[in-house]
């Protein structure tokens, strides 16, 4: 039962992967023009493209948790992210439970690198206010590679895979316009 809690707030914490901390940036946007080389690549694939798309608020429409087995649940949850054009997230989210999922509440910060070829996210620096509010089950690790997919402009799937890559949870966002 606590792993699936603890599964849960990691997904989602990779959720949040895709969100902006909106006080303050902790460093400066990319610049429409390389120091040297000319524009940068904004053609579509490419990673100013995936970083445009991503910006934005996301609101959670659903989570699944699965199983060591495999076997997918439903966890009831709400969760807002933000992903600014700096690279910084934020996430707000709650489980509210559901079937052998335990309630959690998670407040997070930090970046994210994306990797627009294999459809990737990985966190760097993350931060929250508390303990609490950023457990880690071993099996669903921030460490972990968060993949995602968009379906159009306003929905976005984020998947966490194991380190044997097996699926531990998938959410799907809907842009907040």
């Amino acid at each position: 039962m606590q792993s699936i809690h603890l599964r849960v707030l990691v997904v989602v914490m990779g959720l949040a992967s895709l969100v902006a901390c909106a006080e303050t940036p902790t460093s400066t946007p990319v610049k429409t023009r390389a120091a040297k080389g000319g524009d940068v690549d904004t053609s579509l694939g490419s990673v100013e493209s995936e970083r445009r798309r991503l910006t934005g608020a996301w609101e959670l429409t659903s989570l699944q948790i699965f199983s060591p087995t495999g076997e997918p649940r439903a966890a009831q949850a709400t969760g807002r992210l933000e992903y600014d054009e700096y690279g910084n997230l934020t996430m707000l989210g709650t489980v509210t439970g559901g079937p052998e999922v335990d309630n959690s509440v998670l407040n997070i910060k930090g970046r994210v690198v994306i990797d627009p070829t294999s459809h990737t996210l990985r966190f760097q620096s993350i931060t929250a206010r508390s303990v609490d509010e950023k457990r880690v089950d071993p099996q669903i690790d921030a460490s972990l590679v968060r993949y995602y997919e968009f379906n159009g402009n306003d929905v976005l799937k984020t998947t966490v895979k194991a380190a044997n890559g097996s699926t531990t949870a998938t959410a799907t966002w809907k842009r907040i316009p």
